[in-house]
């Protein structure tokens, strides 16, 4: 691929201002400093665009920043070093970053890029959680706490205080632009099921109940307050089941054993072949505090693969079962289309959350446990830190970055249709179109 005029930084920014209004929306970002000689809105553009060209930490911005041309982008009248980028984001409001990403991904809809990839005419979503970094020595005040046993120099097993933050996100996996919608962030003392119920109360208000059909969940949100507040809002699910010692499972188990699968499914895709024996059975009850019947599907697969080894070509079969529970009908959705569904909430893992960790810096640290942050007047009339809200404001940079890239590369970029370069060249290509940026012109002192 030799031309690459279209990915350069100016028709990347002027599809974000054409179509999501992005120069409107950054102006009404803010942060807790008093009169910065840096604007809160440069700060985030710095961010934004680091996040943009895949840049892994704050010190590679800071020598891009260094720079006349990427200054001159953003409106930054001096360089400025990542001291500025912490202090600034650890008191970053919160709520104008959210609702940026509620009308990025309201946009998205509305233009229709969600449509394709819909299932019997359904949008897909899909919720789970994610360790983002860990810690011995470094601790905030919405860190999460474990003990770990660990060895010392000496070989002798000693038991450490580890410090860490998890987060739960919800992310579009039907199409093929997959956005998260919302970030939540578990609390001290809580667990993760407590967290995703939070944020999917908080879905409906933000989107309303239907701005999705169908959610996939795993093991852990087979709970009965899930499948009632999804009830609730008029959203179906498909949710692995994998606790044996349940009643449901047995149950079905029990009516599976007896009889013949009800469907057969074959798949050849590459070098593996997937070969799925599908039971299914309606009105089972959930749970004693939960009776409201439910669908179960069970699979069976036996998965084929080739592999090298020592030079040779050879073929291993590993055998997999899996169960879901459901409340899609059963026409409509049979079994086969379940189960197809149940593996699609590997697409939350592969293309959200691994995507974001391996190929984004998700997991770096940016801006955990920053001491120096902007001081407000207490209730004591004495001035304290605001709480250290940077983790929570770089999560969300990274989720906007996420999104308007894969919409500009997939949804607008002729050069992808063409040739279909991957979405880091693409980055890259962003990347080296800033320094044939001419800087600006500065009168002779």
């Amino acid at each position: 691929m030799q031309d690459n005029t279209g990915h350069t930084l100016p028709s990347f920014t002027s599809y974000l201002n054409k179509v999501f209004a992005f120069r409107q929306a950054v102006s009404r970002l803010s942060d807790a400093r008093h009169d910065p000689d840096i604007s809160p809105q440069t700060v985030f553009l710095a961010l934004f665009h680091g996040f943009v060209f895949r840049l892994g930490s704050f010190k590679e911005l800071e020598a891009d920043l260094a720079k006349p041309q990427l200054r001159g982008w953003i409106g930054a009248e001096r360089a400025f070093g990542d001291d500025t980028l912490r202090y600034s984001l650890c008191g970053f409001a919160l709520e104008p970053l959210e609702q940026m990403l509620v009308d990025v991904n309201r946009r998205l809809k509305r233009n229709k890029a969600f449509d394709p990839g819909r299932v019997q005419g359904r949008i897909v979503a899909a919720l789970d959680g994610i360790e983002v970094l860990s810690s011995f020595s470094r601790c905030c005040e919405f860190c999460l706490q474990r003990r770990v046993t660990c060895k010392d120099p000496q070989g002798n097993p000693v038991e450490q205080i580890q410090y860490y933050h998890r987060a739960v996100g919800c992310q579009i996996v039907s199409a093929p632009v997959k956005p998260f919608l919302a970030i939540e962030w578990v609390r001290p003392g809580e667990g993760e099921d407590t967290a995703a119920l939070r944020l999917l109360r908080r879905l409906p208000e933000r989107y309303g109940s239907r701005f999705f059909d169908i959610l996939l969940l795993d093991s852990l949100y087979a709970q009965a307050p899930v499948l009632k507040l999804a009830k609730q809002i008029d959203w179906q699910v498909v949710i692995t089941l994998k606790q044996e010692n349940r009643q449901v499972y047995q149950n079905a188990m029990g009516l599976f054993q007896h009889r013949a699968p009800d469907h057969h499914v074959s798949q050849q895709q590459g070098d593996t072949r997937t070969e799925a024996a599908i039971w299914e059975t309606e009105g089972l009850p959930f749970s004693e505090d939960y009776p409201e019947p439910v669908r179960i599907v069970r699979s069976e697969e036996k998965v084929t693969r080739k592999h090298y080894r020592r030079g040779k070509l050879q073929s291993e079969t590993t055998e997999h079962q899996w169960m879901w529970i459901t409340d899609l009908d059963r026409q409509a959705f049979p079994g086969p289309v379940v189960r197809r569904l149940g593996h699609d909430r590997w697409k939350n893992e592969n293309n959200g959350w691994n995507d974001l960790t391996q190929n984004w810096a998700l997991k770096h640290g940016f801006l955990h446990a920053c001491q120096h942050r902007p001081k407000v007047m207490a209730e004591d009339h004495k001035p304290q830190p605001v709480p250290n809200r940077g983790l929570m404001a770089v999560t969300l940079t990274l989720c906007l970055a996420f999104a308007l890239s894969s919409a500009f590369s997939l949804l607008h970029s002729k050069i992808y249709r063409l040739y279909r370069p991957s979405l880091r060249e693409i980055a890259r290509q962003l990347y080296r179109s800033v320094w044939d940026l001419q800087p600006p012109i500065r009168a002779p002192n």
